[in-house]
């Protein structure tokens, strides 16, 4: 097969894109995280039609945060359906009484920050607004990360969940 110019002219261009933005990543990472640790107030999630229902309007940037309450203590969540856990913070996790020396950092996940260690716990309840779990699986991040995750874990629990009109349904 043989090449045009303009091909070549073309993987050159998408090369030099890649290049540089991984170029760039390393600055620009650690004001892209402060941003979403401290985005202002979570929004609350809106009264639903449904006692098994709840809708969340996105937040800055298109997120959605989410005011929850784990065992029985306030933590503000980013639901992340790309991570693959609940993970907590380790600022959250001494507040429900998880400090380090309650935990064993046993477990890499990797990221794309790069592999992270973390150490696995049980969460006894789970609650945001009118839904509520019980022992839900969850790890705590060795390193800060500025804001807690709901993860791919906690949205396989629910009945469904979807994205619609910039708002997040969760329904169980």
């Amino acid at each position: 097969m043989a090449w045009r110019e303009s091909d070549l002219r073309g993987i050159i261009v998408l090369l030099l894109v890649v290049l540089g933005s991984a170029a760039i990543w390393p600055s620009l990472a650690p004001r892209l995280v402060a941003r979403l640790a401290d985005p202002g107030p979570a929004p609350s999630a809106a009264p639903a039609a449904s006692w098994n229902r709840i809708t969340v309007p996105s937040g800055p940037g298109g997120h959605f945060f989410v005011e929850a309450r784990v065992d029985g203590e306030p933590i503000r969540f980013l639901v992340d359906s790309g991570a693959s856990a609940v993970v907590l913070d380790p600022a959250d996790a001494r507040r429900i009484g998880l400090g380090p020396e309650r935990l064993r950092f046993s477990e890499r996940f990797r990221t794309a920050n790069g592999l992270v260690r973390v150490a696995p716990v049980v969460l006894r309840e789970l609650r945001i607004g009118q839904l509520a779990m019980w022992h839900v699986p969850a790890v705590v991040n060795e390193a800060p990360i500025g804001v807690s995750l709901l993860g791919a874990s906690f949205l396989a629990r629910l009945a469904a969940w979807r994205v619609e009109g910039g708002r997040l349904h969760l329904e169980w």
